[in-house]
């Protein structure tokens, strides 16, 4: 599973960092991790707060309109899999497969976009968090299957029995992962 820093991981990094280097230590004292200006306190449940991707505070969507908006996201990064997976299988065998197989080793989505948008329509009180991580888990794994697909799709033969294994199991990985964000969008 990648592991990969959430915008709310990412700011408080960053302000932490912001933090540090515009500290000026003074006698000798360590540095202090909060500036005279602005302390930083842990909130009470220890959660970050959400922010947006330049940093200001997350807009606030009623829960219906974030679970809505999130699966909408999700399940169009669905698609997109599906669509590069049909792509691949049209092209196995081609000169045009190697091309192909150049954007699906290395997989479709490093940096995890999709996730990260979806996650950032939710607070930190509404946020369904257990969802969002079977989604991402599924999503991944249809991810690794396309990859898989890619590798064997460079046999001589293929596509064959293998290929088409791949193939299914990619499909069955985004079924689920459609699953997943359905059960957002019904906040069930």
């Amino acid at each position: 599973m990648r592991r990969t820093l959430t915008t709310a991981g990412t700011a408080v990094l960053l302000a932490g960092l912001a933090a540090c280097s515009s500290s000026t230590p003074s006698n000798n004292k360590p540095a202090s991790h909060t500036t005279a200006s602005s302390p930083t306190k842990p909130s009470q449940t220890g959660a970050a707060k959400k922010t947006s991707a330049t940093g200001a505070p997350a807009k606030k969507l009623p829960t219906a309109q974030a679970q809505k908006e999130a699966a909408a996201v999700l399940e169009k990064e669905d698609q997109d899999f599906r669509d590069f997976l049909a792509e691949g299988i049209k092209v196995t065998g081609a000169l045009q497969y190697t091309a192909w197989y150049q954007k699906a080793i290395v997989g479709l989505d490093m940096q995890q976009n999709a996730f990260t948008k979806a996650d950032s329509s939710f607070t930190d009180a509404n946020e369904p968090m257990d969802l969002l991580e079977q989604w991402r888990t599924d999503n991944s794994e249809a991810d690794s299957r396309i990859t898989q697909y890619a590798m064997d799709g460079t046999h001589m033969d293929a596509p064959n029995a293998t290929t088409r294994k791949d193939a299914a199991d990619c499909l069955a990985a985004l079924a689920k992962a459609d699953k997943d964000a359905e059960k957002i969008a019904n906040g069930s």
